[in-house]
């Protein structure tokens, strides 16, 4: 089985109270961690904490995990329990469209492409009307019905079933089930019947489970007919995606708007860079959220990284759809040749391939159509971390400004928020000092405030204890002292000045 660990140390999670509180003995169970709640847009909502009850009576293979729920005031709004799938690894909450808090797990990869008995683990729903949870349901789809079942298949019960697919229709059935944000399920699906792939359908099922509408990809099939598909965006209206559709007669790369309540087609954009657009962007910490919607545009940073032409090109691109105008757009910037020219201090952005690079981890989309981005420094070869670069980008991409954040050998970015309703934006990083470890931080907060950057150093220190700072609403910071030799872990919150 493999164990829900502790993450005291990851930094994406957060502990606190408005007053001092002892989080050993919150609850009887192991102390797990505590992660913020935010919505896709990072407001944030509050925080979830979790414990290891251990073993459950009735399947030793599963753990039984308390939660508790703060708001971002820290005051106290729920609790309660559930069982872990033996497949989960930790589990990080959100705020669904449907203003629901998700608990959905994170698994191996590994397990999922070798493992024949992994299965995916299920995600939970906390109502906010009534605070009451249940599990959410998994589905089985055979092309036609869309059926909800209480947990997935493992991945040898997914290949008997492909198998019987098989015999039975001549074709063996590839689908692919995407459970979107308001409760609703796309299916991509398509059937290989040697050497001819067919029947390529995308289809959208209502919250009851009922197609809504399906799309076909090819009128006819032949051989060589092919669908790539990636979603790019969407919101309750609106569905971007990324689609390289190949025929005999070549490729064709574009992104497609659907529209979601009737699956029709609202637009067309050709992109460039064929499969080398990512629409995903990963730091050494996992994926960074780049997208951001409003209610009347779509907005989405993805990145590209070489091209048929030229190999060492790489850079950005702003991918916007205006709901108003059905006008779907995109702005670029080269890293070699729009910004190392005038920035020739920093090497990484020189040679994209070799083992220097810019690390993302942060991206924030400002009212006035600006994005500000962060990166550390990175030697990928031994994994060593040096400065943070902040770069500015215009609403065309644009380079407004980069400001160079010299860091310590021990530096580390934290985390990142808005402020003044989204016209500004702050983030955070810390130096530990010597070997004294987290017992001694320097604190950087550096405000980007009318396009211009500033820094404020907050030195931590404490005698007996190590010290985290964790992000807080508008103003303050989360300061978590403890010590696990002593049993000793309280948070407290600070005001900030900036």
């Amino acid at each position: 089985m493999k164990k829900v660990f502790l993450f005291l140390f990851a930094l994406s999670c957060i502990v606190f109270h408005a007053q001092a509180l002892d989080l050993v003995n919150l609850a009887s169970g192991k102390y797990l961690g505590l992660k913020s709640i935010s919505d896709s847009d990072k407001n944030l909502f509050g925080y979830l904490a979790l414990y290891d009850l251990g073993k459950t009576e009735t399947n030793k293979k599963k753990n039984k995990l308390e939660y508790f729920i703060f708001d971002k005031n820290l005051n106290s709004l729920s609790s309660g329990n559930f069982e872990s799938d033996e497949t989960a690894i930790e589990y990080y909450p959100y705020i669904n469209q449907d203003k629901e808090l998700i608990i959905t797990p994170s698994y191996s990869t590994y397990d999922l492409a070798f493992d024949k008995s992994f299965y995916t683990p299920s995600d939970f729903i906390i109502s906010l009307k009534d605070y009451q949870i249940r599990k959410k349901d998994k589905y089985d789809y055979d092309g036609t019905h869309l059926t909800p079942i209480t947990s997935s298949k493992t991945n040898r019960e997914l290949k008997e079933q492909r198998k019987d697919g098989k015999k039975s229709s001549g074709a063996a059935f590839y689908p692919e089930i995407i459970e979107l944000d308001n409760n609703e399920v796309l299916t991509f699906e398509y059937k290989f019947d040697r050497p001819v792939f067919k029947d390529f359908y995308l289809k959208l099922f209502n919250r009851e489970h009922q197609k809504v509408w399906e799309y076909k990809f090819f009128e006819t099939d032949v051989k060589y007919n092919f669908i790539n598909f990636k979603i790019v965006n969407y919101d309750k209206d609106i569905l971007i995606t990324k689609i390289v559709r190949q025929q005999e007669s070549g490729s064709q790369y574009n992104f497609v708007v659907f529209d979601l309540k009737t699956g029709k087609i609202l637009t067309t954009l050709p992109f460039p860079y064929e499969r080398h657009l990512y629409i995903t962007l990963n730091s050494v910490d996992g994926a960074v959220n780049s997208k951001y919607n409003t209610d009347d545009k779509l907005t989405a940073l993805l990145r590209y990284s070489g091209d048929p032409l030229n190999f060492n090109n790489e850079g950005f691109l702003k991918l916007t759809y205006d709901k108003r105008a059905n006008q779907l757009i995109y702005h670029e910037i080269n890293l070699l040749n729009d910004v190392y020219p005038k920035h020739t201090d920093i090497e990484e952005l020189k040679e994209p391939f070799d083992y220097r690079d810019l690390d993302i981890k942060s991206v924030n989309f400002l009212k006035n159509d600006d994005i500000v981005a962060v990166f550390q420094k990175i030697h990928r070869k031994n994994n060593t971390v040096s400065d943070l670069v902040a770069m500015n980008f215009g609403p065309n991409m644009d380079l407004k400004s980069v400001k160079t954040f010299p860091v310590k050998k021990n530096g580390l970015y934290l985390f990142s928020q808005y402020l003044n309703d989204r016209n500004d934006m702050v983030f955070f990083y810390g130096d530990i000092e010597g070997k004294n470890r987290e017992k001694k931080w320097n604190l950087f907060i550096n405000p980007f405030i009318n396009g211009q950057f500033k820094q404020e150093i907050l030195p931590l220190t404490s005698e007996n204890n190590f010290i985290i700072p964790y992000i807080a609403k508008e103003g303050y910071i989360l300061l978590q002292e403890f010590n696990e030799k002593e049993k000793f872990n309280k948070i407290r919150l600070e005001r900030l000045n900036y």
